[in-house]
């Protein structure tokens, strides 16, 4: 590929979406999700990225935009857009953390070098072939009345896996109505740090006795490694880290601690530390789940192109909204079904 003789030009702009039901975990609940959507131009052909920001993960939209006005001012892309090994490093030189925004670079280079020669992305990574898990859909927070109205409504559209948010005071309450309305359909649980090591034990025998297949993230962020493994110790069903993974040498600190990881383009800052994180997990053992923040088609595709590395997925942020701008991946049966389109295979709806 011919480098440009012009820069790659970086903007970027909000990106507002709305879920069709308000969206709760144990952080709290909204209805509105306040993304950043990067386009990388070079020669007219366009990139996409986008950042999805979590207050719990130190970023805000503010901070995304304050790191891209940055690089625009600095034009630290440069010129060659298969330099992306270079510009992760010029980026990570200019600003530390930020992993959302340097994310929506990343994958829009990505989407960028994949439309210059003509492939998808996951062509260019060597991922053909590769069969991919189901996903999962996402039963969220609510009183017990909505989470039932929830689950029918998940259980009508066909969805085969579902993922329970937890971290209330009635959280099995949540799990016998969803596990009495979704029947045999595999259930997994996600806490989002909401459990004290004892409260996770205990509600690890009752999720086992409900047929839970593992539990996510179960203590705090920055709980001890120690107690991950007294909660694994004694658990009957697997423990995986979710928010306390970030990078790969979060994936070795926590060895034998955990059974598995959860890997988020929004934590990891883009692909190529995502693959770290899953080559790290594997050389240790652990199983390997894909998730995402509330993100459009362009995070929820990006994502999906790695999603042939993996035990599980839970890939369905586009699906939880109620105006996706944009067209990827779609869902069919249990899976998501990439495009053959160059780059990510994105198109505006």
């Amino acid at each position: 590929m011919k480098t440009s003789l012009r820069s790659i030009q970086l903007s970027f702009e909000p990106l507002n979406l709305k879920t069709v039901h308000p969206f709760g975990i144990s952080y709290g609940t909204s209805s509105d999700t306040h993304n950043v959507l990067v386009r990388l131009n070079l020669d007219g052909i366009v990139g996409l990225g986008e950042a999805a920001p979590a207050q719990y993960h130190n970023e805000t939209p503010e901070t995304v935009m304050a790191c891209l006005k940055l690089w625009q001012e600095k034009e630290i892309l440069g010129h060659d857009p298969t330099a992306i090994v270079e510009i992760c490093n010029r980026m990570d030189k200019s600003v530390a953390g930020n992993a959302s925004a340097k994310a929506a670079v990343e994958m829009a280079l990505h989407d960028l070098t994949g439309k210059i020669v003509g492939k998808p992305t996951y062509q260019k990574f060597g991922l053909t072939g590769l069969i991919p898990p189901m996903t999962d859909f996402t039963i969220g927070i609510d009183s017990l009345e909505v989470v039932e109205r929830k689950t029918e409504e998940a259980v009508a559209a066909g969805y085969k896996i579902l993922k329970v948010k937890q971290g209330t005071s009635y959280d099995r309450e949540i799990i016998q109505r969803v596990r009495k309305i979704a029947g045999d359909i595999p259930l997994r649980v996600d806490a989002n740090g909401a459990w004290t090591p004892k409260q996770a034990i205990s509600m690890a025998h009752f999720l086992a006795d409900n047929g839970v297949q593992f539990i996510e993230q179960p203590l705090p962020k920055y709980a001890p490694v120690d107690e991950f493994r007294f909660v694994r110790e004694n658990s009957p069903i697997p423990i995986f880290a979710d928010e306390s993974i970030c990078k790969s040498h979060d994936v070795a600190r926590m060895a034998g601690c955990i059974d598995g990881v959860v890997v988020k383009l929004a934590k990891t800052g883009g692909m190529l530390e995502a693959l770290r994180v899953i080559n790290t997990a594997r050389a240790h053992g652990m199983q390997v789940m894909f998730g995402m923040m509330i993100e459009s088609s362009i995070g929820t595709t990006a994502a999906a192109q790695l999603q042939g590395l993996c035990d599980h997925l839970d890939l369905d942020g586009a699906m939880l909204l109620a105006n996706d701008p944009y067209v990827g991946a779609v869902y069919h049966d249990g899976y998501l079904k990439l495009s053959d389109k160059p780059g990510l295979g994105v198109v505006p709806r």
